[in-house]
């Protein structure tokens, strides 16, 4: 498979969605207590806010996008 892009293209602007979890878990392996086992990010443009979870919901965070 060729190497994908995705771009959110949304009203507040475009969002590279590779970059916006990398930032994601830099920030979560950073603050975790533990060692992360898993990870899912949730992207809110009208946040301005990306939030993400690890270690089935037991950690949780968000960064600015």
């Amino acid at each position: 498979m060729a190497k994908t892009k995705v771009v959110l293209q949304v009203p507040q602007g475009d969002f590279d969605v590779e970059k916006v979890s990398e930032k994601a878990y830099k920030d979560c392996v950073k603050k975790c207590p533990s060692e992360v086992k898993d990870f899912n990010v949730y992207v809110k443009p009208e946040d301005g806010k990306a939030y993400y979870t690890a270690n089935k919901g037991k950690f949780t965070g968000d960064i600015d996008i």
